[in-house]
């Protein structure tokens, strides 16, 4: 196989340096030098060429090529460029970080030419790489993409659904996973706000009783357009929104080094020993990240019906089930649940994890009273809450608004 790749960013120079170490005729393309510099000393000796610019790379390859665009530049006018330069029987192979609404627009102007196109999103360094599109296109270019996985067949390599799809489940993943971090970085300050032990002493405790079962982490941006998709799709996801939210505070540093004195904020154990304040927010976070991915599944399922993606929703959990063990028991009762309830509205709907929810929930209540206590903003933690809280009843406060809008309507302004 001979394979283009446009964007050489990080992400970028890994997607040749992977497929050139799988044995494909890579060639490569960026306006940039620095990044093209990047990529050759990073692929010294690979069957990897460079190309000087945007014409020559076209004219590299023989008909029916096959070009990956790839980072930052599959959102700018590279893109437009290279869609000025492609044939009929060309496939396009769209693995850039852009919103995925964008992905549709592209589909259709290059399906006018008789343009091939698949969308692809990458988790977790090539764990995993799902693709979105037509059937008969996926089939076509899955050589290509298995050359694409850091581990060739052994990753899962999965068709998500149409057009929009896997860029939607990555994005998802992602604002997921960003959402989590915030979770597992809010019980860890509760801790060290609980214990007030010597920095020595809590690495050694938390050392030998890991704070959470997950190392989160994931893009701010893709966690912002998790939120916007959110709202657009009319679903609730206030841990992530919180966690994005919160980012706002990271650059009020030299404010915030005030409001840390010890005499703002109290500190003490509240008479708790080690072992019963672990246990108690081990539990408060389990909860919560539970009730975190029940706000993800249901946004995927509502994606779904909405764009017609014909998401398989434990297909899904178990692409992500790939991409983090240290979750793998919690993701397989989520997969197993989604199984045998198809259609499930709310993760939550499930007995087991519902049980398993309502097991915790008290300890996160408590959690959250060791943080108003201690003058310390855990809005992750206190969403969760709040999302599980409001899926216990079938009445909330905000009904009372809904009257008062009947009552009086909104009078129309003038121009």
């Amino acid at each position: 196989m001979e394979i283009g790749v446009v964007g050489l960013y990080p992400a970028g120079r890994k997607l040749a340096r992977v497929m050139a170490e799988h044995g494909v005729k890579v060639v490569a393309y960026d306006s940039n030098l620095d990044n093209v510099h990047a990529l050759e000393v990073e692929t010294i000796g690979a069957p990897l060429r460079v190309a000087t610019g945007l014409t020559q790379f076209m004219r590299s390859f023989g008909q029916a090529r096959t070009i990956v665009v790839s980072g930052a530049d599959a959102g700018g006018d590279l893109f437009t460029q290279l869609a000025g330069q492609l044939n009929a029987a060309d496939l396009v192979i769209d693995a850039g970080n852009s919103y995925f609404k964008e992905c549709s627009r592209r589909a259709i102007n290059l399906a006018e030419r008789n343009i091939s196109y698949l969308e692809m999103g990458i988790l977790e360094s090539g764990a995993a790489v799902l693709a979105g599109g037509r059937t008969e296109t996926f089939f076509g270019a899955l050589p290509i993409l298995e050359s694409m996985a850091v581990n060739g067949e052994a990753s899962r390599i999965t068709h998500v659904g149409t057009v929009s799809s896997a860029h939607f489940v990555k994005m998802i993943y992602e604002g997921l996973e960003y959402g989590l971090a915030q979770l597992g970085a809010e019980a860890f300050s509760l801790l060290v706000r609980a214990l007030n032990v010597a920095d020595a002493d809590l690495r050694n405790t938390a050392s030998a009783r890991p704070m959470s079962p997950f190392n989160g982490h994931g893009h701010g941006e893709a966690a912002r357009w998790a939120c916007h998709a959110a709202r657009e799709l009319g679903t609730a996801t206030p841990t992530i929104d919180a966690a994005v939210g919160l980012r706002a505070f990271s650059d009020l540093e030299k404010s915030n080094t005030l409001a840390a004195s010890a005499y703002r904020q109290p500190l003490g154990h509240f008479g708790d020993d080690v072992e019963s304040v672990l246990a108690e927010l081990r539990s408060a976070l389990h909860a919560a990240i539970v009730i975190t991915y029940a706000q993800a599944v249901r946004l995927l399922s509502t994606a779904s019906a909405q764009y017609g993606f014909g998401l398989d929703l434990p297909g899904v959990i178990r692409t992500w089930r790939d991409c983090c063990n240290q979750r793998g028991a919690l993701l397989d009762q989520i997969t197993t649940a989604l199984q045998a309830t198809p259609g499930l509205a709310n993760l939550l709907d499930d007995d087991d994890l519902s049980e398993a929810v309502m097991e915790h929930q008290e300890r996160l209540r408590h959690a959250l009273w060791r943080a108003t206590e201690s003058g310390m903003s855990v809005p992750a933690l206190m969403a969760s809450l709040d999302y599980l809280d409001g899926h216990r009843g079938a009445w909330h406060p905000v009904n009372l608004i809904q009257p008062f809008k009947s009552r009086f309507p909104a009078v129309p302004v003038r121009r």
